[in-house]
């Protein structure tokens, strides 16, 4: 149902609708039922059979209407649709319940008119909960209906349909008047019986926030407080306690454990069981017994974990997050749409007392926080498409290249990853002290609030976009044929740096290469043409281009590539393989060669002993990871090692 927020009269004009469809429809009361049960005895799992109104009364439980839940403190009236899945959990010794079941058909006359207002509101299937304010009325009208109900006189029958009818009236009475404290639906209950039955998907955070309609930052702080643990490590711990289990009661391989229970693989199981339970997966395996019992493996793991939900693992499921989404997004957005229906009009004209004034101070300034967490976002755009990201994020993982552009604008990573040699190059001391986040899991475990990647597949993309809002620079060719400028005011807007910040780095990174510069053309460099060449027999690789320091060599410090080297540069040309036959032909003056950078790959090559260059004394051995990055501080310390290179031979004439 459709609700407009702007206008106050709106929810009145609902109620009013429906209450004309209440009139008009043909209403059969089915069954008045009434229990008193225990922790025990929670009824699970009940499919609706009718419509019904439900009454609780006694304590604390837990109303499951399909996917939704509700938390009650001492009273509560729900509102649930044929079909629906019911399940009541008593947080207390014991809980009172009472169902009245009943049908509504279209009248025999006016159909039109009648049809026309269940286009307006159709009340037969709303769903929706809240604390009475009159609870002892409730109570006394469902016991005298019950008690009229056991004894199906013919009087005692026409009891119950008029006694229903008053019932109904009191209800709409509430809603209209606004005397009443609504259940909103408990989101962290729903997510975690989400995470408990679908483990081994690939399940977004961001996914499942969309589909409760909340935002990731409030929901993550709600998720913390009501279970002490973030999203990410709950899911991360169910997935490991599943696959303890499955250790310990099953024959199936490691792999085929890691790959059911949602690892990225099975190194990322090893890995990952290793940190939280001390011992490799085929350790465990090895030292736990068939009949371990389940207090034992609680120990280990600090949470319960669903078994219920579990399924055969000869048959995982089909379907993953996106399918849930689609399916739970409705149901979520209908009973947020009757929530909103009785939040606009608790907050009308007539006057809430008790419980209901601090309920209503209570959601306005949950909703004024809420509005916060929104204003506390932005827009990036990026090679991918435009992201909302945080207004200043606190918790960041950089992928790929951009280790030191990120540290150059004072923002130390929460975890960076180690598929790029780090070793060797100009931010290893930098990075030394900062967590490894390679593996999805190990991201995930994080908890960040934003991501920094480049090179990312499509596929490798969306997976850490799962996680976090996720910025991409594009392929490696985008990224390298950026400029430092370029990159930095990218990245300074990405991590809320302010301008000054940015500027003071952009300034002293430009006068370092001005010094530089300058330092060459004292010593009489000028017109020399250097050449950048993958220290390997195996592949040549010539680099023409924004590649493997190129950008120090070339576009800071002015150097010439050899003329046919420029030839594939202005054909947008990274790199040539050649053989070792046209060689000469690509090299000029100088050689820096990259790799290793302690042994000549070429010494005693023929072809390349007899190199102007070679016989000159003008080849310089280049570390491959001081060349790797082209952030900031990279290319400072290749700009310095190039000078200093360079500063130990006398330029040619």
């Amino acid at each position: 149902m459709y609700i407009d927020k702007s206008s106050a009269n709106s929810t009145h004009k609902e109620i009013d609708a429906a209450l004309r469809i209440w009139n008009r429809g043909v209403i059969s009361l089915i069954d008045v039922r009434h229990n008193l049960i225990s922790p025990e005895e929670a009824l699970s799992g009940y499919r609706l059979p009718a419509n019904v109104f439900l009454y609780t009364s006694g304590g604390q439980a837990e109303i499951l209407l399909n996917d939704t839940v509700y938390n009650v403190k001492r009273y509560g009236l729900f509102h649930g649709v044929k079909g629906t899945e019911l399940t009541i959990t008593p947080r207390c010794d014991w809980l009172e319940y009472y169902m009245v079941l009943y049908k509504a058909a279209e009248p025999p006359f006016h159909r039109g008119e009648y049809r026309r207002l269940m286009e307006q509101v159709n009340p037969f299937r709303q769903q929706y909960g809240y604390m009475p304010h009159d609870p002892l009325f409730f109570s006394e009208e469902l016991r005298i209906m019950y008690e009229k109900w056991k004894d199906p006189t013919p009087l005692n029958v026409f009891y119950g349909k008029a006694a229903f009818s008053r019932f109904v009236y009191e209800v709409y009475k509430e809603l209209e008047q606004g005397l009443i404290h609504i259940y909103k639906p408990d989101l962290v209950i729903m997510a975690t019986r989400f995470l408990d039955k679908n483990y081994g998907e690939t399940v977004s955070i961001n996914e499942l926030c969309e589909g409760l309609g909340i935002s990731y930052s409030h929901f993550y702080r709600r998720f913390k407080q009501q279970t002490g643990k973030s999203p990410q490590e709950y899911l991360i711990h169910v997935r490991l306690t599943a696959a303890a289990e499955f250790l310990q009661n099953s024959q199936a391989s490691i792999r085929e454990i890691a790959e059911y229970c949602g690892f990225q693989d099975e190194r990322n199981l090893q890995r990952m069981f290793s940190k939280n339970f001390g011992m490799t997966p085929n350790a465990y395996r090895e030292n736990t017994s068939h009949h371990m019992r389940d207090d034992d493996l609680g120990k280990l793991i600090s949470f319960s974990y669903n078994g219920e939900s579990r399924v055969s693992l000869d048959k995982p499921g089909e379907k993953g997050a996106a399918y849930m989404f689609k399916q739970m997004k409705g149901k979520v957005a209908v009973a947020a749409a009757v929530s909103m229906i009785l939040l606009l009009n608790a907050c009308g004209s007539a006057p809430v007392k008790n419980d209901s004034t601090n309920s209503a101070q209570s959601r306005t300034v949950t909703s004024q926080a809420e509005q916060q967490v929104e204003k506390a976002t932005k827009i990036v755009s990026t090679v991918r498409g435009d992201v909302l990201i945080p207004q200043s994020p606190h918790k960041v993982v950089v992928m790929n290249y951009a280790f030191g552009d990120v540290l150059a604008l004072g923002v130390t990573p929460a975890a960076v990853n180690d598929y790029w040699a780090i070793a060797g190059s100009a931010v290893e001391d930098l990075l030394k002290d900062i967590p490894r986040a390679s593996e999805l899991e190990e991201v995930m475990s994080i908890e960040p609030d934003l991501i920094i990647t480049a090179y990312e597949k499509d596929e490798d993309y969306e997976k850490l976009s799962k996680i976090a809002p996720t910025v991409s620079f594009g392929t490696a060719k985008e990224t390298t044929q950026l400029s430092t400028e370029e990159r930095l005011s990218f990245l300074s807007q990405v991590l809320g740096v302010d301008d000054s910040v940015k500027d003071k780095v952009l300034s002293d990174y430009t006068s370092h290469i001005e010094q530089a510069r300058q330092t060459l053309k004292d010593a009489g460099y000028k017109d020399e043409s250097v050449t950048l060449m993958n220290n390997s027999l195996e592949e040549t690789d010539i680099v023409v281009s924004t590649y493997k320091g190129a950008q120090a060599l070339y576009d800071e410090l002015g150097l010439l590539r050899s003329e046919k080297g420029q030839e594939l540069y202005e054909k947008g040309e990274w790199y040539a393989n050649i053989s070792l036959e046209v060689l000469p032909e690509y090299c000029g003056d100088y050689i820096i060669l990259y790799g290793d950078g302690n042994n000549n790959a070429f010494s005693g090559n023929g072809v390349y002993e007899s190199l102007e260059a070679v016989k000159n004394g003008n080849v310089i051995m280049m570390n491959e990871y001081l060349s790797t990055f082209n952030d900031v501080i990279s290319i400072r310390s290749q700009i310095d090692f190039i000078v200093e290179a360079l500063l130990a031979h006398k330029p040619q004439s």
